[in-house]
């Protein structure tokens, strides 16, 4: 049996909003992609909001899994603060990305990180990391590049666990 989006939304509108309102009702869900039994999509909110969201993410996340059929669910909490709120970002490339140099601290030579060459045809690279497990690093990797891809710029991603047996911990 496949899922539909008409089910994730009928499961969805069994999970209140922290103002008590269906999360299916509620005006902060993305288009919802359905593929082959794997759900992915986010509930955007203001930032000033987000941590009242956190639960709702999670118990969204269960009544997606609770869907017969469902193999993967992937739901994203995005916050976004509103225009007007942050200070203005420094020199931004044309598509609206700061170009990779304006990342990299000054490196001495002994740095590794000094021998790093440009990769050709990539405009900016974001790492997502960290040294733990399971605290979302592919949920937020996933909605750094929904998000780029929705202000139309390219993107691509790469997931990937990287263990270095000579740190331990």
């Amino acid at each position: 049996m496949s899922v539909t989006q008409q089910q994730v939304l009928d499961g969805l509108a069994k999970v209140m909003s922290p103002r008590g309102v269906a999360l299916s009702h509620a005006g902060v869900l993305s288009a919802i992609a359905v593929n082959d039994g794997k759900v992915f999509f986010s509930i955007n909110v203001d930032a000033t909001e987000a941590r009242a969201w956190e639960g709702v993410r999670a118990e969204a996340e269960a009544a997606v899994r609770a869907i017969p059929g469902v193999t993967v669910a992937m739901i994203a909490l995005t916050a976004e603060r509103k225009p007007g709120s942050a200070p203005p970002p420094p020199h931004r490339h044309a598509e609206g990305v700061a170009p990779v140099s304006s990342h990299r601290p000054p490196q001495s030579p002994a740095s590794p990180m000094s021998k790093q060459s440009e990769i050709p045809g990539i405009s900016a690279v974001i790492a997502v990391a960290s040294g733990k497990g399971g605290v979302g690093k592919s949920t937020t990797a996933l909605n750094l590049a929904l998000g780029l891809r929705d202000l139309g710029l390219r993107v691509g991603l790469l997931d990937a666990d990287i263990y270095d047996r000579r740190c331990r911990g």
